[in-house]
């Protein structure tokens, strides 16, 4: 059986004079042992919109996606869409899931690490559309390789038994996420201008996101809504800007 923390809106640690019991102690010891963002799921009280951005996200991105791959063009524009729409899907439902209650100390662990890994799969899914639709070979199967590749790593260090440093992670996902600017040059002949300025902005919303998350600023209302909720909103907002350029690409006619 878990550990389970206590109540969100108290302190998961005793104040200062407060007796310390076995539980305690025990719940102590688990939660040091955590890697820095379970720890601080655990040990923040959870903002009351927490999770309800990516959860009414992810219910209005399954619908969606099966209407748009239905009506995409040909077999590689349906493929194209199925791919991104099941990444976002899966990106938001995780995270939905993460943060829909309080969840025992070795739970978290578990949940915040399986988000993790649905953040490294929105890139290849994000990604795919493009190469496949608006990109020729070989460049599109090194944009394929590039960031399915880079993803898998980032998987792979995200489930290894010890704990990155803070900020570590978030530097590998703009890593990622930005390594596609190795081909803007073929991007910009392949794409209108509209299509860039989706591509881009959607990417400048993850990263502007990515940032308030490193800096835990701006926090407007801890107990209400959040940093975290800050950077849900931009993941939101890039999820959109990259579905419409996975849309043009594939359903031009829509």
């Amino acid at each position: 059986m878990g550990v389970t923390p206590p109540h969100p809106r108290r302190s998961s640690f005793p104040g200062p004079g407060r007796r310390r019991g076995t539980g305690t102690r025990t719940l102590n010891a688990v939660i040091d042992s955590l890697s820095p963002s379970a720890r601080r799921l655990l040990r923040r009280p959870r903002p009351r919109w927490r999770g309800r951005l990516h959860r009414w996200a992810a219910l209005a991105t399954i619908p969606a996606g099966v209407v748009l791959v239905a009506t995409a063009d040909g077999m590689r524009g349906r493929l194209a869409l199925a791919v991104f729409f099941t990444g976002a899907a899966v990106m938001l439902g995780t995270s939905a899931v993460v943060h829909a209650r309080d969840w025992s100390a070795e739970t978290v662990e578990t949940l915040v690490r399986a988000d993790h890994t649905a953040i490294f799969v929105m890139f290849p899914t994000s990604a795919t559309p493009v190469a496949l639709l608006a990109l020729e070979p070989p460049v599109s199967w090194w944009l394929l390789g590039l960031v399915w590749g880079g993803a898998l790593v980032g998987i792979v260090a995200e489930w290894t038994p010890w704990h990155p440093p803070a900020g570590v992670m978030n530097a590998i996902y703009l890593g990622l996420g930005w390594s596609v600017l190795v081909f803007v040059p073929q991007m910009v002949r392949a794409l209108d201008a509209g299509q860039l300025a989706l591509l881009f902005g959607g990417g400048a919303a993850y990263t502007g996101g990515a940032l308030v998350v490193g800096a835990r600023r701006p926090d407007p209302a801890p107990e209400v809504f959040g940093y975290h909720e800050i950077w849900h909103v931009c993941v939101v907002v890039a999820v959109a800007l990259h579905a419409a350029l996975a849309v043009s690409l594939a359903a031009p006619a829509i």
